[in-house]
């Protein structure tokens, strides 16, 4: 990629992730304590932007973790993974401000709250972290499988979308079902409640990382397992 082909499909990562989180705002100020319509609404999201053209040109990431993910991989160059992280991130911004000023006072009440994610109570930071580092090690490992699937490409939006929203049910209401860094980084600058926002950017990228590692160590695995002959 060129510097100026990486700025363009930064400034599209960035109108992309503003897209989720204005979604998922807006979604939280009308389906608060709906969890269950919640969670396809995130999950299949982020399948509808992977499928949409803005979204086939940067690879749909909107998760500072799946690029990280996908550098590693090899399907993203190492000199647009600052720019995706960056407009991610402010996207994240963007897109929680958007939804203040679309839908007005009522995403800053307490119900909404700007979508921010906590914790139930009784989580540690340490409990936190394992469940969104875990989550995202499955994401990934399932991208990486599916990438070296031929029709992978054509089934890894809607595994992702499922995916996500599984997490969603499962971990939405205990570890707080992020799995995204962009995803927290917006509503808990507006919300104030940055006190497990370390974890919610932090872990989920080590996660991906170490799926990377593990889906790397599998496939060398295989390519050099000896062959079997029949006689």
């Amino acid at each position: 990629m060129t510097a100026r082909s990486v700025l363009r499909a930064a400034a599209l990562e960035f109108a992309l992730t503003a897209i989720m989180l204005f979604t998922v705002v807006t979604a939280t100020r009308w389906l608060a304590g709906w969890l269950l319509l919640l969670a396809p609404i995130a999950g299949y999201t982020i399948t509808a932007i992977m499928l949409s053209p803005w979204g086939r040109q940067t690879g749909g990431h909107v998760n500072p973790a799946i690029t990280l993910a996908m550098w590693r991989y090899g399907r993203t160059p190492g000199r647009a993974v600052v720019p995706y992280l960056t407009a991610q991130l402010l996207g994240s911004v963007a897109g929680t401000a958007a939804g203040r000023v679309v839908w007005g006072p009522a995403v800053a009440a307490p119900a909404v709250d700007y979508a921010a994610i906590r914790p139930a109570p009784g989580w540690s930071w340490p409990a936190v972290a394992t469940v969104e580092a875990l989550t995202m090690f499955v994401i990934v490992a399932v991208v990486g499988l599916g990438l070296r699937h031929p029709r992978g490409g054509a089934v890894l939006p809607w595994a992702v979308g499922t995916l996500i929203a599984a997490q969603i049910v499962a971990f939405g209401t205990r570890s707080g079902g992020v799995a995204n860094p962009a995803r927290e980084f917006g509503p808990a600058l507006f919300a104030g409640t940055t006190e497990f926002l370390p974890v919610y950017l932090l872990a989920p990228p080590l996660g991906a990382l170490a799926a990377t590692v593990a889906i790397r160590l599998l496939v060398g695995r295989r390519s050099a397992a000896p062959a079997t002959t029949t006689s």
